[in-house]
């Protein structure tokens, strides 16, 4: 257990030496967050509030937007992550170190992503957290609710991340994964548009993806809900994509590994 600590904590030093380096960097991570969430909240105040799905007035759909772009920042910065880090890695010629070490496989994976989300969103976050405390969504008497889904966020988007992680391994490309989870993910998840909205065939897209059952259990433990929902079915939704991401993770990083080692050479790229 030391040792798959040892090796989380040097892929978070890692990143942050290599990318987190100034305090523009922070600034821009910051900046860019907001930017995309003022721009959908002005899109929709224009709009009268009918309290369709609860959303009765601006500090409504303060409290869903917030709810939706913070959990949505979190695994977006595993999507940006996994794609900027292989990249660079192929560049550099270090990406064969996660085939010619002895250390952890699926640690490196998820210290990866765990370097990112903790250096990435953290400010993002805090604003977000501003924003429901503003609206009421977050008081003195449900705030020890806090923590349990920022860990939820906290351990759902690293294993989105190291998934993500295996999957640049094996493409040459990874610019593709930014293709196929940008947009879907921001547009299908509930993140700006309640899933309820969808039709039935966005709604099964929206399963998905684990950030959907992320957000309907942090609304629902915090009271901002769509009608008829329930904490178990996304509860167990989540879990099973848990289950899955875990699972895809250690296959496809042996199935690299074998790859790499019929096909390969000391310098794979």
């Amino acid at each position: 257990m030391r040792k798959i600590l040892l090796v989380l904590k040097a892929e978070v030093v890692k990143q942050k030496q290599h990318d987190y380096h100034s305090y523009f960097v922070y600034f821009s991570l910051l900046l860019w967050p907001i930017l995309g969430f003022l721009e959908v909240y002005f899109t929709y105040q224009p709009f009268t509030f009918t309290g369709y799905l609860g959303i009765t007035d601006s500090r409504d759909l303060l409290a869903f937007l917030g709810t939706g772009y913070m959990a949505y920042t979190c695994f977006w910065s595993m999507v940006q992550n996994a794609w900027s880090m292989s990249w660079q890695e192929r560049e550099g010629g270090t990406l064969e170190v996660a085939f010619l070490t002895p250390a952890n496989r699926l640690a490196m994976m998820y210290g990866k992503a765990l370097g990112a989300l903790i250096q990435e969103v953290w400010m993002f976050c805090c604003f977000c957290l501003f924003v429901l405390f503003y609206t009421d969504t977050l008081r003195w008497d449900n705030l020890f609710l806090l923590p349990v889904f920022l860990v939820l966020l906290l351990v759902a988007s690293t294993l989105w991340g190291g998934m993500l992680s295996a999957l640049c391994l094996y493409s040459r490309d990874s610019s593709m994964i930014m293709d196929i989870f940008e947009t879907p993910m921001n547009l299908f998840t509930g993140t700006r548009i309640p899933v309820s909205c969808f039709p039935t065939w966005a709604k099964l897209l929206s399963l998905v993806f684990p950030l959907t059952y992320c957000l309907q259990i942090i609304r629902l433990v915090l009271g901002i809900a769509e009608p008829g929902q329930r904490l178990l079915p996304s509860l167990l939704g989540l879990l099973l994509c848990m289950g899955i991401m875990v699972a895809v993770t250690a296959w496809v990083t042996i199935r690299v590994e074998k790859h790499n080692r019929e096909t390969g050479e000391l310098n794979f790229y």
